[in-house]
């Protein structure tokens, strides 16, 4: 008997829209129902990727970055906003759930998008959430949150190995919770081009890609455009902003700027591009290793998720990395590792 199954991925960025596409190809290849719940960005991208689908409008909680490097203080006094938004979302997902008659639901970090109607499968590689040291003392606490909008959901999937090497490092392991738990494996859009990914010669010195939430992506991305002056190399950037048609006026010459990339072109950037350069959220990582390629990550300032993936793959001599405002794209290298043979079993 087909299921009726609803798709509710975080609309912070692409990362979440584009991790959930294998699980949607694969529900789709079952034979069930896929109806999807986003909003923004996340919406735009998934509807260009399945256009068969039925689309929902699902707003959610934004947070607001400041420009500085800390965004503690920004975030903490955000909770009572997000509680209210959360609580907002779950009451939208009871109506969508009694109203399509939905038998599954599987929400990528959404905290509110469960049901007792409804089988809810909640994911995540965020099990222990990292603050800064100076606010150490939040740690309990900002978990504590976590944990008690996730017990809410009847299964939890990790997008990572169980067992070291593992990607996501202490953010997802151990798995100390109540709930069923399954380590998933890595989660990425390029799952179907594996054994057809092959080298190229490299037409691009650097392909740079932004991605994350404003101002901080754009901050970055002014940052290469005026440091693209200063170097002879060719630049691709792509912006991660599928909804959006314009380009940043003055271009250098030395740069080609593109604002989205369906999967077929990443693909190919990426195999013409010597050197990457990435904010290094979790999503990228997944699809880079499954396309067998490292970067040099520049984590979004005061995003500890990013700033602890950063340092613990850099450690490990995987990536190579930098804070963003000391970043320059002369001083960019990255170790000559075969990265996928860390995280990926190809038996």
């Amino acid at each position: 008997m087909q299921k009726n199954v609803l798709i509710t991925p975080l609309n912070w960025g692409l990362g979440h829209a584009t991790r959930c596409v294998p699980i949607i190809r694969k529900i789709k290849e079952r034979g069930d129902n896929v109806i999807i719940a986003a909003d923004k960005a996340p919406l735009a991208f998934l509807q260009k990727e399945f256009p068969e689908l039925k689309f929902i409008r699902l707003p959610g909680f934004e947070p607001t970055y400041s420009k500085g490097n800390s965004q503690v203080f920004k975030l903490l006094t955000s909770i009572p906003g997000a509680l209210i938004d959360f609580k907002k979302e779950h009451t939208e997902i009871e109506r969508i759930v009694t109203e399509y008659n939905i038998d599954t639901i599987i929400s990528d970090n959404r905290f509110g998008c469960w049901s007792k109607k409804a089988y809810s499968i909640f994911i995540t590689h965020q099990l222990h959430i990292q603050v800064p040291r100076l606010f150490r003392w939040t740690y309990p606490f900002v978990n504590m949150i976590s944990r008690s909008y996730i017990r809410h959901y009847d299964e939890l999937w990790i997008p990572d190995v169980e067992n070291e090497p593992s990607l996501s490092g202490v953010l997802s392991h151990p798995a100390d919770t109540k709930l069923k738990t399954k380590y998933i494996g890595l989660l990425s859009r390029f799952d179907n081009y594996e054994k057809n990914y092959e080298k190229h010669s490299y037409e691009y010195d650097y392909l740079v890609i932004l991605s994350g939430p404003e101002p901080q992506r754009t901050i970055l991305e002014k940052k290469v455009l005026s440091q693209a002056n200063e170097i002879e190399g060719k630049i691709f950037i792509l912006r991660a902003k599928p909804d959006h048609q314009e380009l940043p006026d003055g271009i250098p010459e030395n740069v080609t700027i593109y604002n989205h990339a369906d999967d077929k072109l990443f693909i190919e950037i990426v195999a013409k591009s010597k050197t990457i350069i990435c904010r290094g959220g979790y999503s990228t990582l997944m699809d880079l290793v499954t396309l067998d390629r490292n970067a040099f990550l520049v984590p979004t300032p005061g995003q500890t998720e990013q700033e602890y993936l950063a340092e613990y793959l850099t450690k490990k001599g995987l990536f190579n990395s930098c804070r963003q405002d000391v970043f320059h794209i002369s001083n960019v290298e990255v170790p000559d590792v075969k990265i996928r043979d860390y995280f990926i079993s190809e038996d």
